[in-house]
């Protein structure tokens, strides 16, 4: 994905919705830093979750975020806090890191929109330490749940949306392809996202208008009907209709 700063803003809101806030500590919970480790955020956005994660490997640790964007890059390095932390532009699939350099290595969020998955599953490998973790996240799409006063309507419009990642039924595949990389995959947990009013801080309220966009920009629906399909979500918001569910999927890692 490429952001522009109105994009980048908007991805920053929903970052510190309440939704996403809880997603990142259910993967701070899951991931267990310990003082003194290094870590690596691979796809680490605007940085909140490496900042986090800063705060517990403290200054005898070191965490490092990586990320295509050079929008986002900049937006965390200005919020670094710490000294022993640190972001660079790098692409998933050819991390300028050296082997074995990492006690863990969490990526959420990213995957299903790399379209190498195998060359990033090599990649988080080669750069972890033997006897060390990690955590990749991803969404599938297919398990949206979302109300329409029109479900035909909502099926063209999420239909159009497909193409916005590389892959958006990855966590049906991401574990044998983290296997196939050497690594073994000790577990599978899922964290539920549901919404039942666009509210401040909803992950739906922000994936209203980043749906909308990439649809209209893409042309596949006229404009007039994707204004449709967002009028009618905010009516049923009004009536207390409104049902907003998806999750993701966190496949923690480990190499031998």
């Amino acid at each position: 994905m490429e952001y522009d700063e109105a994009a980048a803003d908007r991805l920053e809101a929903t970052y510190l919705g309440k939704d996403v806030i809880a997603q990142r500590a259910d993967t701070l919970a899951r991931l267990a830093i310990q003082p003194g480790e290094h870590v690596l955020d691979i796809g680490s956005g605007p940085g909140f979750l490496a900042e986090e994660m800063a705060r517990q490997t403290g200054p005898d640790g070191r965490v490092t975020g990586v990320d295509l964007s050079p929008i986002m890059v900049a937006r965390a390095l200005a919020r670094a806090s710490c000294g022993w932390l640190d972001f660079l532009q790098a692409d998933a699939t050819s991390l300028p890191l050296p082997d074995a350099a990492f006690d863990v290595v969490v990526s959420t969020q990213v995957a299903e929109y790399v379209p190498d998955i195998p060359a990033m599953c090599a990649e988080i490998a080669r750069v972890l330490k033997p006897g060390g973790r990690g955590l990749v996240m991803a969404t599938d799409w297919g398990g949206l749940v979302w109300h329409s006063s029109d479900p035909a309507r909502m099926d063209r419009v999420m239909k159009a949306f497909e193409p916005h990642c590389a892959d958006p039924h990855l966590p049906r595949t991401l574990g044998p392809e983290l296997r196939a990389a050497g690594l073994a995959v000790p577990g599978i947990s899922y964290f539920p996202i549901v919404n039942t009013g666009i509210g401040d801080g909803s992950y739906s309220r922000g994936s209203i208008d980043f749906v909308a966009g990439y649809v209209k920009d893409g042309g596949a629906i006229p404009a007039a009907e994707v204004q449709a399909w967002r009028d009618d979500l905010h009516a049923l918001d009004e009536r207390g209709e409104y049902f907003f569910s998806n999750g993701r999927f966190s496949f923690a890692i480990a190499k031998p």
